[in-house]
C-alpha cells in the first residue's frame, strides 16, 4: 500500500509535466501535426481501390466533414480521427493562447454545411459527389426526390409545442419558404437535407442562368403549430 501511496503524486507530477509541454507548443507547431495526421488519414482512406462503391460508408463528423471509408478500414480511420481531434483541441487551444479567434462564434459564421449527394467510384477511387457537380438533369431529377423526404420526414411527428421547433429556410427557386426542424428529433439529418436541397436548388439557378432580382422575404417567424404541423410564416424585413 505504500507503494501505491507513494507512486500516485508521481503520476500526477508526470501528467502536469506532460500537459505543461504541450501548452508550450506553438499554434504553427500544432497546425503541421494537424495537416501530417491528415495527410496520413487521406492516404489510408486511397489505400483500398474502389471497385465497388457499396463496400464504401460516408462518414460525417463535426461541422459537416465528410469521409468515404471502406468497411476494411473502420478501425484504424476511427484510431486516426480520434488522433487527429485531439491534434486540432491542441491547436485550438494554442490559438486561444496565442491571441488567434477560434472560437464558436466563428465557427458560426463559416459557410452552410454541403451534405454529399451520393458516392462514385472514379479512376479508381471512392469519390464523394456534391451538388455543384451535377447536370442539370441529374440535378431535376435530385429535387423532387430531396423534397418529397423533407416534407415526410416529421409525418408522425404532432406539433403541440412551438417551442419544440426552429425555423429554417429552404430555397424554392429565388425566394426562402420556412421548413421547420424540431429540437430534439433527428434535428441534424433534417438540417443536412435542408442543406442539401438549397445546394441542388443553387446549382439550379446558377445551371439554368437564372437572375434572381433578390426581392424575397429574408426573415422568419417563431414556429406556430396548426392543426397538429409546423407552421413558419416568412417576411422581408
Amino acid at each position: 500500500m505504500k507503494k501505491i501511496t507513494f507512486l500516485v503524486p508521481i503520476i500526477g507530477f508526470m501528467l502536469f509535466f506532460a500537459c505543461s509541454k504541450d501548452s508550450s507548443k506553438s499554434y504553427e507547431y500544432w497546425n503541421e501535426q494537424v495537416n501530417a495526421k491528415a495527410q496520413e488519414l487521406n492516404t489510408l482512406l486511397e489505400s483500398v481501390p474502389c471497385t465497388n462503391i457499396e463496400e464504401f460508408e460516408i462518414i460525417q463528423h463535426p461541422y459537416y466533414t465528410y469521409y468515404l471509408v471502406h468497411s476494411s478500414l473502420k478501425n484504424q480511420f476511427e484510431k486516426l480521427q480520434l488522433e487527429l481531434d485531439h491534434l486540432q483541441g491542441e491547436r485550438n487551444k494554442a490559438a486561444e493562447r496565442e491571441g488567434k479567434i477560434f472560437n464558436d462564434a466563428q465557427r458560426f459564421s463559416m459557410p452552410a454545411p454541403n451534405p454529399p449527394v451520393g458516392k462514385v467510384c472514379h479512376n479508381g477511387k471512392a469519390k464523394l459527389r456534391f451538388a455543384y457537380e451535377l447536370s442539370l438533369e441529374e440535378v431535376n431529377a435530385e429535387l423532387p426526390k430531396r423534397l418529397k423526404e423533407l416534407q415526410e420526414f416529421y409525418k408522425d411527428v404532432t406539433c403541440s409545442n412551438p417551442n419544440d421547433w426552429t425555423s429554417h429556410f429552404l430555397r424554392t427557386g429565388c425566394c426562402m419558404e420556412g421548413i421547420a426542424v424540431h429540437k430534439t428529433i433527428r434535428s441534424n439529418e433534417m438540417i443536412e437535407k435542408i442543406q442539401l436541397y438549397n445546394r441542388l436548388m443553387e446549382n439550379k439557378l446558377h445551371l439554368d442562368k437564372t437572375n434572381c432580382q433578390g426581392d424575397c422575404p429574408n426573415m422568419a417567424s417563431p414556429v406556430q403549430c396548426r392543426d397538429g404541423k409546423p407552421f413558419i410564416e416568412v417576411f422581408k424585413s
